[in-house]
């Protein structure tokens, strides 16, 4: 071997490390270029979905001195006052005083300032304040025991999962909600929904209160302390009987109705969804706010 193809063999090793070390390096580059996407993409998708969180109406507010001054409505009336304040017949009529209409009015048309607290890490839950920083929360309509509280405001890498919960005792907004993952289904509050960009208030039709009672106070005690499960429905059964185990928001709602005979699922597929449960033929709006009151979600 001649010194010159001594020399050549010797610089191989090194020749192959200067490649390996730029192919690794050409690698980090493309594997950092498409984390910096995955984050940007992110940002602007949870962004636009943000300013999407509120509805404003598109039409003019009306002056409802005229309707606090009538004995009675008649169903254009009803109509009226739903695209007003977003309290459906029933809610207005089980109003203690009609001059509470303005206060529900003043809150429909609001715009308010639109932020969002990380409700998960990868979920953001989207609020109103106030001009001035302050938190705004929304009056809720007349509540009874088993009403569903269900918005929009969560979303997840640009997907509005939302959120829903069960009212268990109307007298002190107390409900009952499946939250997060590593939590157990817990007691809440209403106030978390009334500080949110948009929700409704749903009730089950044509049943009694009494039945919709016992559908709430079976919820409290079958449904509470349940493990969190994204996969309910998926990995488990749908319908886990008298000792649910596994639950998520709105699948937690649902095991609550489908108990008693009821399938608020409008598509009836293994996942429920907040959306689902907002689109059930068997459910009555009672209030729609920061939605479009005629499309809803």
């Amino acid at each position: 071997m001649t010194a010159h193809d001594a020399a050549l063999v010797k610089a191989r090793p090194k020749e192959r490390l200067r490649r390996h070390s730029a192919v690794a390096l050409a690698l980090f580059a493309l594997l950092f270029t498409l984390l910096l996407a995955v984050i940007a993409g992110f940002g602007a998708a949870m962004a636009v979905v943000d300013r999407t969180a509120r509805v404003l109406p598109d039409y003019e507010r009306i002056d409802l001195a005229p309707y606090l001054a009538k004995e009675s409505y008649t169903e254009e009336d009803y109509d009226v006052l739903y695209h007003q304040t977003g309290l459906s017949r029933t809610a207005v009529d089980a109003l203690e005083e009609k001059e509470m209409l303005l206060a529900y009015q003043e809150a429909f048309f609001y715009e308010g300032v639109l932020d969002h607290y990380m409700a998960a890490p990868t979920t953001p839950h989207c609020v109103l304040y106030t001009e001035d920083g302050k938190s705004y929360y929304a009056p809720i309509a007349p509540l009874e025991d088993g009403d569903i509280l269900v918005t929009s405001t969560c979303h997840t890498f640009g997907w509005r999962n939302g959120h829903a919960a069960i009212i268990l005792d109307a007298s002190s907004n107390r409900l009952l909600e499946a939250v997060a993952p590593g939590e157990k289904s817990s007691i809440g509050s209403v106030s978390w929904f009334t500080h949110a960009a948009n929700f409704l208030v749903l009730r089950l039709k044509g049943v009694s209160e009494e039945e919709r009672h016992a559908v709430a106070e079976w919820a409290g005690n079958a449904l509470r302390g349940i493990d969190y499960s994204l996969f309910a429905g998926f990995f488990t059964p749908k319908d886990q009987g008298d000792a649910p185990y596994a639950t998520h928001c709105s699948h937690l709602v649902w095991q609550a109705y489908k108990h008693f005979g009821y399938d608020i699922d409008s598509d009836g597929g293994p996942l429920v969804s907040c959306n689902d449960i907002a689109r059930s033929e068997l459910l009555e709006v009672v209030q729609v706010y920061g939605f479009d009151p005629d499309t809803l979600w």
